[in-house]
C-alpha cells in the first residue's frame, strides 16, 4: 500500500468517528509543503484547494464537506436541514471519487436523512437503497459496518410503512432489529437504537392488527428506554413517545385503565420537560388531545370535554409564541 493509500485510510476512519478536524490535522502533518499551504486555508477559502493535484483536492474538500455535513446535521431549521442534504451528497460524491465506498455509504445516509425530513422521500429512498447496496458488500468482509446497515434497513423500513408498503417494512424493520440484537450484545450504546426499531416494529404491528407482537415489542422498549432514564434523562422523551404509542394499543384492546395510566405518566413527562423548554407544550396538547379521545369512548364525557378544552387551550398559547417569535425575528 502506498503512502497516499495509508493517508487516506487514516483520514477515512477519522471522518468516520466524526472528527474531520482532526483528520485535517493529519494530512497538515503528513502531506508536501506545496498541499500545506493551501489546507491550512480550507475552511477559511475552500477554492484554494482547486489549484492542487485531483486526489489531494478531493481529499481536502471531503473533509470540508464532511465538516459541513456533521455541524449541519445539528440544525433542526431549514435552512439546516438543505445544507446537510447538499454537504453530504457532495461528500458521498468525493468518497466515490476517491474509492472510498464505507464513507459514500455513510454521507449518503446523512443525505437521505436530510431528503426525507425535507419531504423529498422518492429521492431519500433512491440514496438509501444504494447505501444498502454498498454496505452489504462491506459487510461481507467488515461486520463493523453492521450498525451503519441496520440504521439504512431502519429507515427504509420507516419509508415503506409510509408508503402503505407494510409487509416490505415489516422485512427491513425485521432484519434491522436482527442486526441491532446482535450488536447490543456486545455493544450496549447499540440499546437506543434497539428499542427504537422495536418501537417502529410494535407500532406497524398495531396497525397490522397484530396485538400479541406489538404489546411484546412495545413492552422491551419501554423497559430499554426505562433504563437509559437512569443513566441519561434525555431519553425521557423516547420514553414518553413509547408511552403514548403503548397506551393507544391498550385502547384499542379497551384495556382502558392500562391507556389512561400511560397515557397521564406521559401527560407528566412532557408538562415536566416544558420547564425547560416551552415548545414541549405540542406534547403536551398532544396527549391531552389522547385524553380526551380516551374518556369519550370510555364514556366520560365530562372529562373527555375538559381534557379537549385543556388541550386546545395549550396549542393555542404554543401558536401565539410561535407567532411572536417569527415576528421577532
Amino acid at each position: 500500500m502506498s503512502g497516499m493509500d495509508d493517508l487516506i485510510k487514516q483520514v477515512v476512519e477519522l471522518i468516520r468517528n466524526k472528527s474531520p478536524i482532526d483528520a485535517l490535522n493529519y494530512i497538515l502533518s503528513n502531506c508536501p509543503d506545496e498541499v500545506k499551504e493551501k489546507a491550512r486555508q480550507l475552511f477559511d477559502n475552500p477554492d484554494v484547494i482547486k489549484t492542487l493535484d485531483e486526489k489531494w483536492a478531493n481529499l481536502l474538500y471531503l473533509i470540508y464537506y464532511a465538516h459541513i455535513s456533521f455541524y449541519a446535521s445539528q440544525l433542526t431549521s431549514r435552512q439546516g436541514i438543505a445544507g446537510q442534504a447538499v454537504s453530504s451528497l457532495t461528500a458521498a460524491k468525493l468518497s466515490r471519487r476517491l474509492n472510498v465506498p464505507q464513507l459514500e455509504a455513510i454521507f449518503l445516509i446523512y443525505g437521505a436523512k436530510a431528503l426525507n425530513l425535507m419531504g423529498m422521500r422518492d429521492r431519500a429512498e433512491i440514496c438509501y437503497l444504494k447505501a444498502e447496496e454498498i454496505l452489504r458488500e462491506i459487510c461481507k468482509n467488515d461486520e463493523s459496518y453492521l450498525k451503519e446497515l441496520s440504521d439504512v434497513l431502519n429507515d427504509l423500513g420507516i419509508i415503506y410503512v409510509e408508503q402503505n408498503d407494510r409487509s416490505k417494512g415489516e422485512m427491513y424493520l425485521k432484519e434491522a432489529l436482527e442486526i441491532r440484537r446482535k450488536l447490543v450484545e456486545n455493544d450496549k450504546s447499540i440499546l437506543p437504537l434497539l428499542a427504537q426499531t422495536l418501537n417502529n416494529l410494535a407500532s406497524l404491528y398495531k396497525d397490522m392488527k397484530k396485538f400479541g407482537e406489538a404489546d411484546e415489542y412495545f413492552a422491551e422498549a419501554e423497559k430499554i428506554y426505562r433504563e437509559l432514564v437512569k443513566e441519561n434523562e434525555n431519553y425521557i422523551v423516547d420514553l414518553a413517545v413509547v408511552l403514548c404509542n403503548y397506551a393507544s394499543l391498550y385502547k384499542i384492546l379497551r384495556e382502558y385503565e392500562k391507556s389512561e395510566a400511560m397515557y397521564k405518566e406521559a401527560l407528566k413527562i412532557f408538562e415536566k420537560l416544558t420547564e425547560k423548554d416551552v415548545f414541549y407544550n405540542s406534547g403536551v396538547a398532544d396527549v391531552l388531545m389522547y385524553l380526551s379521545n380516551l374518556y369519550r369512548e370510555m364514556g366520560k364525557i365530562e372529562e373527555a370535554e375538559r381534557y379537549m378544552k385543556k388541550a386546545n387551550e395549550v396549542f393555542n398559547q404554543l401558536v401565539a409564541k410561535m407567532q411572536r417569535q417569527t415576528e421577532t425575528s
